[in-house]
């Protein structure tokens, strides 16, 4: 079999997938995802307030974590800000501290200043002893901007109160990437 006989099925290939890959890029859905920008909240000033159990010795276990504060975001064309509140429910805590989740599960709420709403679940994991990365997507709300169909994902990161057995400020982020371009 010559060189050339063997090449041809490669080279044809080689065309079609580049075809068919000019062919996504050019349709409208595979031009709105090429589009989709992420908007990221910042909670410059956000509060972990520890929500424990009943024991008659303190420090008494943390079963959750309120987080709340401000978020806000520099994105033109959506909404500006919002008060954010998440709870975190442990599904896994560390060894060496009972107050420090190291995974879990959670709910986001959003209230936006024209008053519209975003619900979010999530899941959380440790990243390291500071923080909590957080993957989820908006189950539920009002606002057109982050939609729960089609699919709105939503990504971020929280801050671990330095005492976690009695929380304190942290910062966090929130981003979502709207299924309409902006």
């Amino acid at each position: 079999m010559s060189r050339t006989h063997r090449l041809r099925p490669l080279a044809m290939f080689v065309t079609a997938l580049a075809l068919f890959t000019l062919a996504l890029a050019l349709s409208p859905a595979g031009a709105a995802r090429a589009a989709t920008t992420t908007v990221t909240y910042t909670l410059a000033t956000a509060t972990a307030t520890p929500v424990t159990a009943a024991c008659d010795i303190p420090p008494c276990p943390v079963i959750a974590y309120t987080l709340s504060g401000p978020g806000t975001t520099t994105s033109a064309t959506v909404p500006a800000s919002g008060n954010f509140t998440w709870i975190f429910t442990p599904s896994k805590s560390s060894n060496s501290n009972s107050c420090t989740f190291t995974q879990g599960t959670g709910t986001l709420d959003v209230t936006w200043a024209d008053l519209t709403t975003t619900e979010v679940t999530f899941s959380f994991k440790a990243r390291d002893s500071h923080t909590w990365a957080i993957k989820g997507q908006v189950t539920a709300g009002t606002n057109t901007f982050y939609p729960p169909s089609p699919i709105t994902p939503a990504s971020g990161v929280a801050g671990q109160p330095g005492d976690p057995c009695t929380g304190g400020p942290v910062a966090a982020t929130i981003s979502f990437t709207p299924p309409t371009p902006i």
